[in-house]
């Protein structure tokens, strides 16, 4: 199994670094891809194949500036295939980043707060 996974962002799909060792998942960029399931699939995979034997803590982070509708839903899906975690001891942490007050992706993330069972942080992002 591949440790490290990356995916270089482009104009419509995010950038991805999965790094299965450590249970480090980051995302961030944008996801505007019409065919966003081919390119989450992947992704799902290697979820599916980490919860096998993850780590605790699990972290991931999302840094989006703009997501679709149906790359929310793959997003969703993703964290859902994590929920199960924290009933065998493992602590999972989601720390979903936004830019701005007043943001869209704030929004989608106090969203994914009320649906997942998993501790998800809705954080600003500040500029360095």
């Amino acid at each position: 199994m591949e440790s490290i996974i990356v995916i270089e962002g482009t104009a419509t799909t995010p950038h991805v670094k999965f790094d299965l060792l450590k249970g480090r998942f980051e995302i961030k960029g944008r996801s505007l891809s019409d065919h966003a399931l081919k390119f989450y699939k992947p992704l799902f995979d290697s979820i599916d194949r980490y919860i096998v034997k993850p780590v605790s803590p699990t972290v991931l982070e999302f840094h989006f500036e703009y997501i679709n509708n149906e790359s929310s839903k793959c997003i969703l899906d993703l964290l859902k295939r994590l929920e199960g975690l924290p009933k065998r001891g493992i602590k999972v942490d989601v720390n979903w980043y936004y830019k701005s007050e007043g943001d869209y992706m704030k929004e989608a993330g106090a969203d994914y707060k009320s649906i997942i069972r998993l501790d998800v942080n809705v954080l600003k992002e500040f500029s360095h």
